[in-house]
C-alpha cells in the first residue's frame, strides 16, 4: 500500500511539474497571459460589500496587458501605507474598476497621474470592482468617512445605472427590487452567503493558496480554461436573453435616482463632490438611453461628462479609433484613458478651486 501511493505521488508530481512546464512555455510564446485573472484582487467583505486583500501584490493579467499592483494596509490600490491622521488635504477617488484601474501598474495608473498634477493634495484611491452606487455608499460610511477627506470625486459608469437593480444581482451586492414604483432592499440578511464564504476551506484558499496562485504558473492555465469555459456558457446565455424583450430601463431608473438622492444626503452634502461620467471603448461616441438618463439624473450636482472633450483631443491626435481609451480586449482605461481622465479631472478641480 506504502509503495502504491509512493507511485501515484510521484506520477502527481511528474505530471503536476510537466503542466508547469507547458504552462511557463505558453506564456512564453503568448498563448497565456504573465498574470492571474483580475477576478483575485477583489473579494466579498461583510462590511463594504466587496473589497481588496490588504498588504497584497499581484502580478494580474489578460491576452492585451499586464500589470503589477499592491494593495496597503487598508486594502487600497497603492503602494504607500496609510494613516488615519492627515498632514495635508486629502481627496478620495470612488468608483468601480474604471478607476479601480487594475490593467495600469501602481505608478503609472489613474491616481498615480492625478497625484503628480495634485502634489499639494494626498489623493486616495477607494475604489473597487463589482460595485455600484449603493455599495459606494456603504464603502464612503464605513471607510472613507473615517479619513476626514477635505474633497470627494466619485466616477460613474454606465454599468452603475443597473449595478444594484435586482436584474444584476449577485450574492454579495446590495440590490433593489421596485414595487408600485418604489425600489426597495431585497436580501439583507446575508449571514448564510457569509458563512459558506468565510468557511475554514475557503479562508484557507484565499489566505493561504494565493501565494501559489500568484506565483505558478500551472494556475494560469487553470484560469484560463476555466474562464473560458465560462465565457462559452455567459456567450449562450446571452443569445437567449436577446429572444426575450427585456423592458426594465424605467426599474433600473428608479433605483438609481433613488439612490443618487441617498448619496446626496449621506455623501455629497456632507463633503464637496465632483462627479464625473466615465468614458469606455464600448459607449464613448454614442449615448445610451442609459446614460442619457445617468445624466439627466445627475445633473442636478456638479456633474461633468469628459466625452467631447476626448473625442476633440483624439481627433486632434489622429487616433479616433477603437480601441478609443482601453485596449482590444478590454474597455478599462489603458495609460492613454488614464492620462486623459486625470488631465480632465484636473481642469475642472481647478476651476472648481476658483469659484
Amino acid at each position: 500500500m506504502l509503495k502504491f501511493t509512493k507511485i501515484i505521488l510521484i506520477n502527481f508530481l511528474i505530471v503536476f511539474l510537466l503542466l508547469e512546464i507547458l504552462s511557463f512555455f505558453l506564456i512564453k510564446v503568448n498563448i497565456l497571459p504573465n498574470g492571474v485573472t483580475p477576478n483575485l484582487i477583489f473579494y466579498a467583505d461583510e462590511k463594504l460589500t466587496y473589497w481588496h486583500p490588504k498588504n497584497s501584490t499581484f502580478n494580474i493579467a489578460t491576452k492585451c496587458w499586464s500589470s503589477k499592483v499592491r494593495f496597503n494596509n487598508y486594502g487600497l490600490k497603492s503602494d504607500n501605507n496609510l494613516k488615519i491622521e492627515k498632514t495635508k488635504k486629502r481627496i478620495a477617488i470612488l468608483g468601480d474598476s474604471m478607476t479601480e484601474n487594475a490593467q495600469l501598474s501602481n505608478d503609472k495608473d489613474f491616481t498615480a497621474k492625478l497625484q503628480k498634477l495634485l502634489p499639494d493634495f494626498e489623493i486616495l484611491n477607494f475604489s473597487v470592482s463589482s460595485t455600484g452606487l449603493a455599495d459606494h455608499i456603504r464603502i464612503y460610511n464605513r471607510l472613507i468617512d473615517k479619513f476626514n477627506i477635505d474633497y470627494l470625486f466619485y466616477y460613474v459608469t454606465l454599468n452603475d445605472f443597473s449595478d444594484n437593480h435586482i436584474s444584476k444581482k449577485r450574492d454579495n451586492r446590495i440590490t433593489y427590487a421596485v414595487s408600485n414604483e418604489k425600489p426597495f432592499e431585497i436580501d439583507k440578511d446575508k449571514s448564510e452567503f457569509f458563512k459558506s464564504y468565510n468557511s475554514s476551506w475557503n479562508k484557507f484558499k484565499r489566505e493561504k493558496l494565493i501565494f501559489l496562485k500568484n506565483n505558478l504558473k500551472i494556475f494560469i492555465l487553470y484560469y484560463e480554461i476555466k474562464l473560458a469555459l465560462i465565457y462559452r456558457g455567459d456567450n449562450n446565455k446571452l443569445k437567449i436573453k436577446k429572444k426575450i424583450k427585456n423592458n426594465l430601463i424605467n426599474e433600473k431608473a428608479i433605483v438609481y435616482k433613488y439612490l443618487v438622492n441617498k448619496a446626496n444626503v449621506e455623501i455629497f452634502q456632507k463633503v464637496p463632490t465632483l462627479i464625473f461620467l466615465n468614458s469606455d471603448n464600448i459607449n464613448f461616441i454614442e449615448e445610451t438611453d442609459e446614460i442619457k438618463r445617468i445624466k439627466k439624473i445627475l445633473e442636478p450636482f456638479n456633474f461633468y461628462d469628459p466625452r467631447a472633450e476626448f473625442i476633440k483631443i483624439l481627433k486632434q491626435k489622429k487616433m479616433l479609433k477603437k480601441p478609443y481609451l482601453g485596449y482590444p480586449c478590454d474597455f478599462h482605461y489603458s495609460e492613454l484613458g488614464a492620462n486623459l481622465l486625470a488631465n480632465y479631472t484636473f481642469k475642472i478641480f481647478e476651476e472648481f478651486l476658483k469659484r
